[in-house]
């Protein structure tokens, strides 16, 4: 791995998360917040860090193609994500209401994308000081440190992150969840969070429903290096990225420990029964 191009590519994606985290810390309390054209909420440290990272990212490597949260125009700011040989995909500030909000859970996220695989995740979330990476082949670490999926006794609670989503069906099964005995429900308002704690064992499962591809592609290598699975909710497999699609569409999952992974998607049967729901 040492000076190979993952090396560099990792290196580059922990200085640039580390540094952007250093900018939502000192803007924090401080943010002038806005509305999407989706009624999602943006604030300017979200422009500021994306501005940094695409910077670094066009000066290091003009190749490479960039699928960032905060761009117009189907969230290209550079490149041709489909032709491409390496695909950078950032979350600036996942997180955003709670950041707007003085709520101090918020995360960074940066993927590289080969032939829509990820191969190098990280997540940065600077309250906590937590530094989740990740390359493909060479496992995930918290802060450096060797990182796995957990597996507790059934007798055991499970925590499992859940979307903050309200549609019919997802209501549903989230109250079936709730009242299943043993399964305790998080929701932290990051999904890049929810599956970097999958990925270290804090979570023993999530579940995301209108997810796009930055809020799930560094995590969704970090949950498989960790020896953890993640597909979408009705077991299919969720890689590699249709880069050729809107990037703004949703990509719902279902990430966890294996054994929690298969018992929760039998419980997704039911209220998801089919892929029309």
């Amino acid at each position: 791995m040492e000076d190979s191009p993952l090396s560099v590519m990792l290196n580059l994606a922990t200085e640039l998360a580390v540094e952007a985290g250093s900018i939502s810390l000192a803007r924090f309390g401080k943010v002038i917040a806005r509305r999407k054209p989706d009624d999602s909420v943006v604030t300017d440290t979200d422009d500021a860090i994306q501005a940094r990272i695409v910077h670094r990212l066009l000066e290091a490597y003009p190749d490479h193609a960039i699928l960032a949260e905060e761009t117009p125009r189907r969230g290209c700011d550079h490149g041709d994500p489909t032709s491409a040989g390496y695909v950078w995909v950032v979350d600036p500030l996942d997180g955003t209401r709670n950041y707007a909000s003085g709520l101090s859970c918020f995360a960074t996220s940066i993927a590289v994308l080969e032939q829509g695989r990820p191969v190098i995740g990280v997540v940065y979330a600077p309250t906590l000081r937590h530094l989740y990476t990740a390359w493909r082949g060479g496992g995930a670490s918290l802060n450096g440190r060797a990182i796995r999926v957990e597996e507790p006794p059934t007798s055991h609670d499970h925590l499992i992150g859940i979307p903050s989503s309200k549609d019919e069906l997802t209501v549903s099964l989230l109250r079936s969840w709730v009242a299943t005995k043993g399964m305790v429900l998080r929701n932290l308002g990051a999904t890049t969070l929810h599956l970097a704690m999958v990925a270290s064992g804090a979570l023993s499962a999530a579940y995301g429903k209108q997810s796009k591809i930055w809020d799930v592609a560094a995590g969704a290598l970090l949950v498989m290096e960790a020896g953890g699975r993640i597909t979408d909710p009705f077991g299919a497999e969720l890689l590699p990225f249709a880069l050729e699609a809107d990037p703004d569409r949703d990509i719902p999952f279902l990430a966890g420990a294996p054994t929690m992974h298969g018992r929760l998607l039998q419980s997704l049967a039911g209220p998801l029964s089919s892929p029309d729901a």
